[in-house]
């Protein structure tokens, strides 16, 4: 990693380019006085005495007198690491304050993703929620049975079945074999809608979990429309429910 990069990353977190410069210079030349960093630096000595300083507040540095001169040493980062995870832990329950204070569930939350990618990333983040998942539909191409039977999403369910997160997939019509391999694994299970209720040609697909429903529409390019809502995530299993006792199971 080059110094210009460090120095970025020192000042994303809150450290000034120039502090970074005399931190790193320490580094590199162990214990200096103020006058033998000015001369590296090429800095005026009263601004390396300034920046001396506010390193030594952050604890990045430390200062020692020998035969009575001011030396001063590097000290390790670990410290700005752990409070940047304070930071972080602050931050996340301050959203999550404002989350349950201030936003209303009853308001539904819509964006759109786009890309095959966004579709995996979806699937691997759903975990997260520990929520039994519902799949509604099945694309005329298979297309969300394809990418759960691709090598990539094997973790996902090693994850899925070791967290017993149950998987319902009800499709229109009859799938290939490789649903019947994915209805085999645990925790999964797949059933085809009666025959007047099924479709010949499909380009959507729906997800439901917890409280969010994602519908996926197989064109090029892909794209997935996100509602995050309590209510109407209900209204979908509601449905499915129905749908599901009406259906007939995949062996």
């Amino acid at each position: 990693m080059t110094d210009e990069l460090i120095i970025k990353t020192f000042e994303s977190v809150g450290i000034p380019k120039m502090q970074t410069t005399v931190y790193l210079d320490l580094l590199k030349n162990k214990e200096s006085t103020a006058t033998e960093i000015a001369k590296r630096t090429k800095m005026h000595r009263a601004n390396v005495y300034d920046l001396l300083t506010k390193l030594k507040e952050r604890n990045l540095i430390y200062l020692s007198n020998q035969e009575g001169k001011q030396i001063f040493s590097a000290l390790s980062t670990d410290l700005i690491i752990n409070e940047e995870k304070e930071k972080l832990e602050n931050l996340k329950s301050a959203m999550s304050y404002i989350k349950t204070t201030f936003i209303s569930d009853e308001i539904p939350k819509v964006y759109t993703l786009e890309g095959l990618n966004a579709v995996k990333s979806l699937l691997l983040g759903l975990l997260e929620k520990e929520s039994e998942l519902w799949i509604y539909g099945l694309a005329e191409n298979e297309s969300i049975v394809k990418i759960f039977n691709e090598k990539v999403m094997h973790s996902f369910h090693i994850e899925r079945i070791k967290k017993k997160i149950g998987l319902k997939m009800l499709f229109y019509k009859i799938p290939h074999e490789e649903v019947k391999t994915l209805s085999s694994l645990k925790f999964t299970e797949a059933r085809i809608l009666p025959k007047n209720q099924q479709s010949k040609n499909s380009q959507i697909t729906q997800i439901v979990c917890d409280s969010a429903v994602y519908i996926t529409l197989w064109v090029d390019p892909i794209y997935t429309i996100v509602i995050e809502n309590k209510i109407i995530a209900k209204e979908y299993i509601d449905l499915y429910k129905i749908l599901w006792d009406h259906s007939q199971k995949i062996i």
